[in-house]
C-alpha cells in the first residue's frame, strides 16, 4: 500500500496540507508519517472531499482532526477528554476550519447517532483490551459508515522484536493477548489479582492476522493495508482501509 500511495503522490504532484507550524502547535511532529498516511488515503478515495462527514476517534491534540479539515471535510473530533481538544479547538476557530468536539469513551460513540463518510481511528482500537468490547466497538463503527464509507485505521499488533518481559515497566502479557500493567493492590473495578500481584489490563497487541479476523467478523472487507516496524522493544504499527462488506 506505501508504494501504491508514493506512486500516487508522485503522479498527482499531491503535497500533506497540514503545515509544520501546526504541527509544532499541536506537538503533533511524532504523527507526521500518519498525517501524511492518512491525507495520502483520502486523496486517493476522495477525490472531491469537501464537505464530506469525517470522525477522529481519539483525537487526542486534534492533530488529524485539523488534517482532515484542511483537505475541505466537515470534521467532528471525539476524545474522552475535554482537555486534549482545547488548543485544536482554538485553532480550528481562528482558521475557520469545519471541526466539531465531542466528549466520550471508545465504548459510548453509538450515542452519536450519526453517519460518517470517513472514520479514523487512531490507537482507540488498540487500548480496548477486551475482546466483547473490541467487538462492540467495530460494530458500532460499523454502523456509523455512510453508504461507501471508508474506515482507517491505526493499531499497535505483536511483532517478533517486541518482548514485554524486557521492558523496564512491570508489564506482562498474557495468552489472550492482552498487555497487563501491574497497579498497587486496590478493589476499584479493573484490577485483578494473578501470580500474587495486582493488574490492570492496558490494551491488546494481538498479530495483523488476529485483527483481520475482527474486522471480517465485524462485517467489515480490507481494502488495504500496511505494517511499519517501529525500532525498539515495540509494537509494530498496522494500519488498514476497511469498508463495510457486501450484504452486511
Amino acid at each position: 500500500m506505501k508504494a501504491q500511495y508514493q506512486q500516487f503522490i508522485r503522479t498527482h504532484n499531491h503535497k500533506t496540507a497540514i503545515n509544520g507550524e501546526t504541527l509544532v502547535a499541536l506537538n503533533g511532529l511524532t504523527e507526521r508519517n500518519h498525517v501524511e498516511y492518512l491525507q495520502d488515503v483520502c486523496a486517493d478515495l476522495f477525490p472531491n472531499p469537501q464537505g464530506l462527514k469525517a470522525l477522529d476517534m481519539g483525537a487526542a491534540h486534534g492533530v488529524c482532526a485539523m488534517a482532515l479539515a484542511e483537505l475541505g471535510m466537515q470534521v467532528a473530533a471525539y476524545d474522552m477528554y475535554r482537555s486534549s481538544v482545547a488548543i485544536v479547538h482554538k485553532m480550528a476557530m481562528e482558521q475557520h476550519l469545519n471541526i466539531s468536539f465531542r466528549v466520550g469513551g471508545s465504548l459510548q460513540i453509538e450515542q452519536l447517532q450519526e453517519k460518517f463518510d470517513l472514520i479514523h481511528d487512531r490507537d482507540c482500537l488498540t487500548n480496548i483490551p477486551l475482546p466483547l468490547d473490541r467487538a462492540r466497538f467495530l460494530q458500532s463503527l460499523r454502523k456509523m459508515l455512510a453508504e461507501d464509507g471508508k474506515l482507517v485505521i491505526r493499531t499497535s499488533i505483536l511483532s517478533p522484536q517486541f518482548d514485554p518481559d524486557d521492558s523496564f515497566e512491570s508489564i506482562c502479557l498474557d495468552a489472550d493477548y492482552v498487555l497487563w500493567r501491574q497497579t498497587p493492590e486496590s478493589d476499584a473495578p479493573g484490577v485483578v489479582a494473578m501470580n500474587g500481584r495486582h493488574w490492570t489490563a492496558q490494551k491488546r497487541l494481538p498479530p495483523a492476522e488476529v485483527i483481520r479476523q475482527e474486522l471480517c467478523r465485524a462485517g467489515f472487507m480490507i481494502l488495504d493495508e500496511e505494517i511499519e516496524l517501529v525500532p525498539g522493544n515495540n509494537p509494530s504499527i498496522l494500519r488498514l482501509v476497511v469498508t463495510s462488506a457486501p450484504g452486511r
